[in-house]
């Protein structure tokens, strides 16, 4: 199977509402995809250029019929390993809520090379914030940032932020989320929280029908985009980590989302569903954040 029909078969599986495998004994909840490449070498190669993955660190997850990490699908994908049919090599990535992998799966005409897409579900178990599960979406590995004088900026915007916010620049610095939500960083050049925030109330009226920050119930930035989407909280009087996030279109339409910061951006990159859907989670690729601070690789 060429890249082509690959990415169609991926694309549609993608799109699918139940992923069932057709291979004996495998299970629900994943589809493995045949392949004819020579070794697992060639393999990468193709379906690293199908989910553009090249140059992102491959996980290896079932490795000569044993499992040394533990990994992401098996009994939840329905995909069996080490024995009759099950998976003795499966390498990949995490890619939004699946994961891609290319492997080689038993069968009784003998090792069969195959490409893999599971279900991922993305959970929050006690006391895991957000960031680790961007950090987990996004694969970043950098050391937290900390550069921010917090006291500094809520001293100068007038008001507590978000502790998730917070948290998530402390992690990642000012950069873009699949270059499609940009964040805007206290200090950061051209991005600055603090300027953008206290320049709202000049363009006042773009904001309607919502008042602007410092106004009682006023709407702050936080976030912009290429796409011509700004990004929001609806401040208050409750805490800063109950403010909703509010999206302003290019057409003045406003939508609301009863959520924090954190969980916002971790479902724009990966939630499929309305009301999210929002283009980054609308195919098999990678997810990253691509820092303005750190040299790229």
């Amino acid at each position: 199977m060429d890249a082509s029909a690959l990415r169609a078969c991926l694309n549609d599986a993608w799109r699918a509402p139940e992923l069932h495998c057709p291979l004996p004994i495998h299970g629900t909840g994943h589809v493995c995809v045949p392949s004819d490449a020579e070794d697992l070498a060639e393999l990468e190669r193709v379906v690293a250029d199908v989910v553009d993955g090249a140059g992102l660190p491959v996980r290896a997850w079932v490795v000569r019929g044993r499992v040394p990490d533990g990994p992401p699908v098996g009994g939840e994908g329905g995909l069996p390993i080490g024995e009759e049919g099950g998976l003795l090599e499966l390498r990949g990535w995490a890619l939004a809520e699946h994961w891609v992998g290319y492997g080689v799966t038993a069968t009784a005409d003998g090792p069969r090379r195959v490409v893999i897409l599971a279900r991922r579900a993305f959970t929050r178990p006690p006391g895991v914030g957000w960031v680790a599960l961007l950090r987990e979406a996004t694969g970043w590995t950098e050391p937290d940032r900390c550069g921010v004088d917090w006291a500094a900026t809520e001293a100068a915007l007038g008001t507590a932020l978000p502790g998730d916010y917070k948290n998530i620049v402390d992690a990642f610095g000012a950069g873009s989320f699949d270059e499609y939500l940009d964040l805007l960083v206290p200090g950061a050049l051209g991005t600055d929280l603090v300027s953008w925030g206290q320049n709202m109330e000049r363009y006042a009226d773009l904001y309607q029908p919502h008042p602007v920050h410092p106004a009682p119930g006023g709407v702050l930035i936080w976030g912009t985009s290429e796409q011509e989407l700004t990004f929001h909280w609806l401040t208050g009087p409750a805490d800063p980590d109950d403010w909703p996030v509010l999206v302003q279109y290019l057409d003045g339409e406003w939508q609301r989302f009863d959520c924090g910061t954190g969980e916002f951006v971790l479902r724009l990159l990966t939630d499929r569903t309305p009301p999210f859907a929002f283009p980054p989670s609308a195919g098999p690729f990678p997810h990253w954040f691509a820092s303005w601070e750190l040299p790229e690789r």
